[in-house]
């Protein structure tokens, strides 16, 4: 397998004679599609290697009402229970990624907070400092006005 980048646009491209790319929607009947065009996460297999990319996930429940309105804490410990559903539907474990972005509505009031809910997460879930992945966290309009926190996250494993 070759693996090459193309310095324009930062895209890794991923190539072999024998191995072709397969992508799988993945959408969990606890946390459905949401109404706007795009899915869950995408499921991109590729010879022995898959990436589970998980889109920006809230808050939110399964008739995606969102979840604890005005609490940050519960609304970040929500939104990581989802990805761990989520990482956990194709067979994936918190430790496995690789990548993650927070948005936070307020970063100055809320990011104290987001810190603790991360770390018990981290906790929880029994992964390491070295396992956590990179990450950045940014404030950002979100989607709804009663989310507080919204995260996305990839996922890398091998197969074999």
């Amino acid at each position: 397998m070759n693996v090459s980048a193309d310095s324009k646009s930062h895209i890794w491209y991923l190539y072999s004679k024998n191995n072709a790319m397969k992508k799988t929607a993945v959408n969990l009947i606890s946390l459905p599609s949401p109404k706007a065009g795009f899915n869950r996460a995408v499921l991109v297999e590729f010879g022995s290697y898959s990436f589970l990319i998980i889109s920006g996930t809230a808050s939110v429940g399964p008739r995606r009402q969102t979840m604890h309105k005005g609490d940050f804490l519960r609304q970040a410990k929500q939104t990581y229970k989802n990805i761990k559903n989520i990482l956990a539907s194709r067979g994936f474990k918190v430790a496995d990624v690789i990548k993650w972005k927070i948005y936070l509505k307020d970063i100055k009031k809320h990011y104290s907070l987001f810190n603790k809910a991360r770390d018990d997460f981290f906790r929880q879930n029994k992964v390491s400092r070295k396992d956590m992945g990179a990450s950045v966290c940014v404030q950002a309009e979100l989607c709804r006005d009663d989310l507080l926190v919204e995260i996305e996250a990839v996922a890398f494993r091998c197969n074999k």
